[in-house]
């Protein structure tokens, strides 16, 4: 079981955030949770199962995301209906699957915003050996107190343009069964609950959905995965991702990860490629937006190291 924290309260509130009061430490459950969370993104990459470069099996790096999602929950579950805005993960190593994830976290800031209350929390993770693993920053936004009018999305045939520009990695596409939804999701401290827009169909309802609704962070996995078999071992050692969640995914969607290289930039003896990533629902509708990056070699990414 991973360690307790001091709950500010049963539910989070947008008042009883403590600004910069430090968290932790605390125990990701990682060897309780990477086969679920696995099975959930269906990521069957050889380096989680069995031996990868650095020895042992390692993690993906957006696990970081997930991982801070439930250091949020020992702090004070937010509300159903709180919307994930934004995700950053930046990692420093490889996650080894013989060890344990170790995390701290503060909220850095608090605002009001188009009618909303926002906020950022922000971990810090390294395993039991003091090895810096990396960091995660999500971004939060509480339930308004009135409903506010949806926004328009891009059409299909806007975001069909987009995504067929520039060179890239090979598209990864996923269908969100409830298999996989519930997969990722059901150790949340609202699904435990009975209270998970993402586990229990008539808390969806409740809250305005259709449907059941996929946690965004699944996006992050889909282009972490992407990016894993595009630069191979130095995803690991320098992985940033920035993504924005622009529109719930639903049950039943199928998602598509998409990048284009945007620049190469020369840094001393390697190369920081940077991608602008994307996924896109079946109705070629952005769910989510960003970028990622990773330092590498001089070379094409075919020519270093690959998946195994």
């Amino acid at each position: 079981m991973p360690d307790a924290v001091p709950r500010l309260a049963e539910a989070l509130s947008y008042e009883a955030i403590e600004m910069n009061r430090e968290f932790g430490p605390w125990k990701y459950p990682l060897a309780d949770r990477i086969a679920r969370h696995l099975e959930a993104v269906e990521n069957q990459h050889s380096w989680h199962r069995e031996r990868s470069p650095w020895g042992p099996p390692v993690a993906p790096p957006s696990i970081l995301g997930n991982a801070g999602m439930r250091f949020l929950d020992q702090v004070g579950p937010v509300p159903p209906g709180t919307l994930h805005v934004k995700q950053e993960i930046e990692t420093i190593s490889a996650l080894r699957l013989d060890r344990q994830l170790i995390g701290y976290g503060k909220f850095t800031a608090k605002y009001e915003k188009r009618g909303r209350n926002w906020f950022v929390f922000e971990t810090r993770w390294r395993d039991e050996t003091g090895l810096m693993i990396g960091n995660a920053r999500l971004t939060m936004t509480f339930p308004p107190e009135q409903p506010l009018q949806k926004r328009g999305t891009r059409n299909k045939e806007q975001a069909a343009g987009q995504s067929q520009a520039g060179e890239g990695p090979a598209a990864i596409t996923r269908t969100l069964t409830q298999e996989r939804i519930t997969a990722y999701s059901e150790d949340s401290a609202n699904a435990e609950r009975g209270m998970s827009i993402h586990v229990q169909p008539e808390a969806a309802k409740k809250a305005g959905f259709p449907t059941t609704v996929a946690q965004g962070l699944m996006a992050a996995d889909y282009i972490s995965e992407m990016m894993e078999l595009e630069l191979g071992r130095e995803w690991y050692a320098d992985a940033r991702l920035s993504l924005a969640f622009l529109k719930p995914m639903l049950c039943g969607e199928t998602i598509t990860a998409r990048a284009r290289l945007a620049e190469a930039t020369p840094e001393g003896a390697v190369i920081r490629r940077r991608y602008e990533a994307r996924c896109e629902n079946q109705a070629g509708e952005q769910v989510a937006a960003g970028e990622t990056s990773a330092l590498v070699m001089r070379s094409e990414p075919g020519e270093g190291p690959g998946a195994g």
